[in-house]
This record gives structure tokens, sequence and C-alpha cells, in this order.
């Protein structure tokens, strides 16, 4: 499928991270196996504990840990969030709880938070 990455410079440190990794992934329906390389080279040490990826895992929150490691690599994630159906439509031919945030820094939880419904509802 397709992923992007950047390593980003906040204003301030959070929770001790001077940059931030951060992927947005659109997974594939089987296991990850390319793109670990290139978070790698440019993320560096910030995958470690500073890492936040966004988008469609393909699987639901419990399977999102395995995918991490697989993709950036690092400390586990501390939360995974939202774990509801964000996809797809039509729902009577589709199901997925697929879309979600991601991270491993530390003291990282999710906040409040809104799943819009669908915006495009014609094929």
């Amino acid at each position: 499928r397709a992923m992007a990455v950047a390593r980003v410079v906040p204003p301030s440190p959070v929770q001790g991270c001077s940059s931030l990794c951060v992927v947005a992934i659109h997974a594939p329906h089987a296991r990850i196996t390319a793109g670990h390389e290139e978070v790698a080279r440019v993320c560096g040490d910030s995958v470690q504990q500073c890492g936040l990826a966004m988008g469609d895992w393909n699987v639901p929150a419990e399977g999102v840990h395995a995918l991490w490691s697989l993709l950036i690599g690092g400390a586990t994630p501390t939360f995974v969030h939202p774990n509801e159906r964000t996809c797809c439509f039509p729902e009577g031919q589709h199901y997925g709880v697929y879309d979600h945030l991601v991270s491993n820094i530390p003291g990282s939880q999710a906040g409040d938070y809104t799943v819009l419904p669908y915006q495009i509802l014609e094929e």
C-alpha cells in the first residue's frame, strides 16, 4: 500500500522528545514487508519512544502492535485509538475497525476524538 514518513521538530520537546517520528499509513491487507528501512533512515533514534502514526492499519487495534514493530520499531505503542468502526462504505458490503492513531511517546494517551460519518456516499 502506501506510507509517508517525516521527522518533525516541535517548537518545544514533547515528553522529552526533541523530534518526533510521524508516519501516515495505509497498510497492506497482509504482512508489512517494506518501509522499515525508510522509517529508520528518516527518523533515526526518534523511533525508539517518539513515534506517532495514523491511518488505515487494516487491522483492529489489537493487531497494530505487530505491524508497528515491522514498520517503525522502537518501544511498543502506549496507545492505539480509536477502536471502533471507521471503514468502509457501504457498510452492508464492508466492515472495518482499521483507522487508528498510535504512539509510543511515554505518557501519551487518547484525549477527546470524533469519528465522522461517511463523507462520500456514492461509489
